[in-house]
């Protein structure tokens, strides 16, 4: 395990052990929980680098700490984007047509994988529209077709890329999937 220190807001200096960072969510291992908040801004120095992150959770002495994707001090071995898997129903369309039913198999906050039974067109430009649970939103983005696998039960399983999404849309994003994470810490 690699070792970080972290300052907290009353400057006190803790060592941390870090166990893993997957796109915006930092999981340290510390001995001390005292004197650390939910929501609290910590600095991190790890590697010569000082950067910053938020206090999302505390379970036990773990910390799990929000890394704004932006950060460009913090550690840049981690997975760039968190991908969850997961089987909700959206619409898919292209510009005046009709949409058709696809079932998201996978989300980041680069794209989506998702399986139908229409073989669609690579590098096209995609209409995307899914409701989400948590929180209660409906999120519509651009997307392109990046890769392609014909499945044995005549679908299609597809990767994309989305290529436009409002400021909106990425921050209902964003709350989805770090939540999704925070709630797969607890199990």
């Amino acid at each position: 395990m690699e070792y970080m220190t972290i300052i907290t807001k009353d400057h006190k200096t803790i060592t941390a052990g870090l166990h893993h960072i997957e796109g915006e969510l930092m999981n340290v291992v510390v001995k001390d929980l005292s004197g650390i908040q939910l929501g609290d801004r910590l600095t991190c120095k790890f590697e010569m680098k000082s950067f910053h992150a938020y206090v999302l959770k505390q379970e036990n002495f773990n910390l799990y700490l929000y890394l704004p994707i932006q950060e460009r001090q913090a550690p840049n071995e981690r997975r760039r984007f968190y991908r969850h898997s997961c089987q909700i129903s959206a619409s898919l369309s292209i510009k005046g047509q009709e949409p058709s039913k696809v079932t998201i198999v996978d989300i980041s906050l680069n794209g989506f994988g998702f399986i139908t039974g229409n073989s669609l067109g690579k590098e096209q430009l995609y209409e995307l529209e899914l409701k989400m649970d948590e929180p209660a939103e409906t999120l519509r983005t651009q997307i392109t077709v990046r890769n392609q696998r014909e499945l044995p039960t005549s679908l299609y399983r597809y990767g994309s890329q989305i290529t436009a999404i409002s400021e909106k849309d990425l921050l209902h994003l964003r709350k989805f999937l770090l939540n999704q994470q925070l709630s797969e810490t607890g199990e």
